[in-house]
């Protein structure tokens, strides 16, 4: 049941806030660990695309799932193309709702 994951380009942005933020606290080698660790979670969509909670309440079909202990990813699944859509990449209680509804 392997689906493709796209990141929607503001993904990357996201990325590169989280590993500076992490790396002015704890240094390079903590941020390169944290987005490892995030990016695996990502790609595990692919074979798992329907885990997560559904939040619904914030935009039709838009599911949550954490990476890590400070991460979360919001996604969209179309089941009929077979493909994650990754929306946004939270971390540390950044508001990832709004960046979600956003980027939809």
């Amino acid at each position: 049941m392997s689906f493709r994951v796209r990141l929607h380009p503001a993904v990357a942005d996201d990325l590169t806030a989280i590993a500076e933020m992490i790396a002015r606290y704890a240094g390079p080698e903590a941020a390169e660990r944290k987005l490892r660790e995030i990016e695996a979670a990502v790609m595990r969509l692919a074979e798992t695309p329907l885990k997560g909670s559904l939040r619904s309440e914030i935009a039709a079909g838009l599911r949550a799932v954490p990476a890590g202990r400070k991460a979360v990813i919001a996604f969209t699944v179309d089941e009929e193309r077979r493909e994650v859509l990754v929306h946004v990449i939270g971390y540390a209680g950044s508001d990832w709702i709004i960046e979600s509804t956003r980027r939809r």
